[in-house]
């Protein structure tokens, strides 16, 4: 790379001037015609009655201020849990033990092993139960 930075603004001039003659194509092309939508069937909905309208009005005002009184309740919510979680003796409990590097083998029966007949492993049960 040379040293002088006229490199980089040469690269920065060839990517505008692409740009450019690019976006200029790009206005002289249209997209395919696409068929006008059908016009569909549709009942005109009258506007609400006014008495039902205020009550909308007065019970979506009283909801902004529901909300607006348990907003202090959910931000000391979110303030307790976070600072519970934040604490070193939960974060030690939820972080992983160091376990070691090798894990000892689970004691699976292997499919590929000869099983012994299910008559034959219940003599041998009853053996060891009258032997003992």
């Amino acid at each position: 790379m040379p040293s002088d930075p006229d490199h980089v603004l040469d690269a920065i001039d060839g990517v505008v001037d692409e740009w450019l003659a690019m976006s200029e194509d790009s206005m002289r092309w249209a997209p395919p015609e696409k068929p006008a939508p059908r016009p569909r069937l549709t009942l005109p909905t009258p506007p609400l009655p006014p008495l039902v309208e205020g009550l909308l009005q007065e019970v979506g005002a009283r909801a902004q201020a529901v909300a607006e009184a348990f907003r202090p309740l959910g931000e000391g919510v979110v303030g307790v849990l976070s600072s519970i979680f934040d604490s070193d003796a939960v974060r030690r409990l939820l972080e992983p033990a160091d376990w070691p590097e090798e894990h000892p083998e689970l004691d699976v029966d292997d499919p590929e092993e000869p099983q012994a007949p299910s008559g034959a492993s219940a003599e041998v049960s009853s053996s060891r139960a009258n032997r003992r």
